[in-house]
């Protein structure tokens, strides 16, 4: 008969959630991981087949937390406001986590940047304020606010700013409706 399975796949995706939150991407190896967490590599390697599998198995499990949870708490009536606030706030209490995801490449070949563009518009369908923006002004919000809030994440977290609910309103507020009248003007394409 055999053994029962002690370490589930669930709990797999965990430990290397949990191991990205504590000590970023740099070791994030399969050895690493089960070092760790006190368990062998056998069971990384009989769910997962190899790192790779399992790096994007744990990426998915991370952008369940990210985007279905944490990008989903409400700080304003608007939901574009709450989600760029809700990515500072996430970024500030999960700094190894963000610099694994946006700084160190764990979501490499703009996986994250679509995930985030698909979430995005998916919010933009489900708002009464915002369901009839044309692509154009779509993609302009996203890149646009894509790029203040990374850069005032990354500012929180290296102790640079810290900004208040309040600030952060009126700022978005501010940066919305302008991208909304001005949405011709874009970054450089990647």
């Amino acid at each position: 008969m055999p053994r029962k399975k002690v370490i589930t796949d669930e709990m797999l995706l965990d430990f290397g959630f949990q191991y990205l939150n504590t000590y970023g991407f740099e070791k994030f190896t399969a050895r690493d991981v089960a070092q760790k967490f006190g368990i062998s590599t056998q069971p990384i390697y009989g769910a997962f087949k190899n790192m790779e599998n399992y790096k994007r198995a744990v990426l998915t499990h991370v952008f369940h937390y990210m985007f279905d949870v944490k990008l989903n708490e409400k700080y304003s009536d608007d939901p574009l406001v709450s989600l760029a606030i809700a990515f500072i706030r996430f970024s500030e209490a999960n700094p190894n986590l963000y610099r694994a995801l946006f700084v160190e490449g764990f979501a490499r070949n703009h996986i994250m940047f679509d995930y985030s563009l698909e979430n995005y518009k998916k919010i933009i369908a489900n708002s009464s304020k915002y369901k009839d923006s044309t692509d154009e002004q779509i993609e302009a919000l996203h890149i646009r606010t894509w790029i203040v809030v990374n850069g005032m994440a990354a500012s929180s977290i290296a102790g640079i700013r810290t900004y208040s609910d309040e600030y952060l309103v009126s700022l978005f507020e501010e940066i919305i409706t302008y991208i909304l009248k001005n949405p011709h003007i874009v970054p450089i394409t990647r």
